[in-house]
């Protein structure tokens, strides 16, 4: 999948994300955060602790299993930032697995589906060579044949030495 396609998907999540929350503000209903369908909403949220639980077990090729053949993963942890396809994912999540890193938490903050494409924002912590580590996550999905599969997924720990303390948000009127 091309960089330009993974922004489209993202627009199209925003956009129909903001356009169920102004419908559900004109008709009185109650915001419902993330997909409209419950049990797309649950098998969305259950990749994120079988990422979770196959990486601790040791199994890249469970990881990988996860992601589209055509999957992008985008991460500072890597050279050239993107590993492109399923069986790169896993060469580069088994480096971890070798490693002996380990995920301890997975937390999805927001989440949003329009039609077969969805996209999760989320927080993770991990134990890499006994230091602990703070990262986020946004990871864009798409139902193929009846399966939520991985298309896209970018992985960024923040540096605390340079990131900004805080926001100076103008007061709402």
């Amino acid at each position: 999948m091309k960089k330009p396609l993974v922004l489209l998907i993202i627009l199209v999540c925003t956009a129909a994300r903001s356009q169920e929350k102004a419908q559900n503000s004109q008709t009185g209903a109650p915001v419902q955060p993330g997909c409209s369908s419950s049990a797309d909403a649950m098998a969305i949220r259950s990749i994120a602790d079988h990422w979770r639980d196959a990486y601790n077990s040791g199994s890249a090729a469970e990881v990988a299993d996860l992601y589209a053949a055509d999957a992008d993963y985008l991460t500072q942890h890597f050279i050239t930032g993107i590993i492109h396809g399923r069986r790169a994912i896993q060469a580069y999540v088994q480096r971890g697995v070798d490693a002996h890193y380990h995920i301890d938490s997975i937390q999805i903050i927001s989440m949003g589906c329009s039609g077969d494409i969805a996209y999760t924002v989320g927080r993770y912590k991990s134990t890499n060579a006994g230091r602990k580590a703070m990262g986020v996550n946004l990871v864009v999905l798409r139902k193929i044949k009846g399966r939520w599969l991985i298309v896209a997924h970018e992985a960024a720990v923040p540096d605390p030495a340079t990131a900004v303390r805080h926001l100076n948000l103008p007061a709402l009127h």
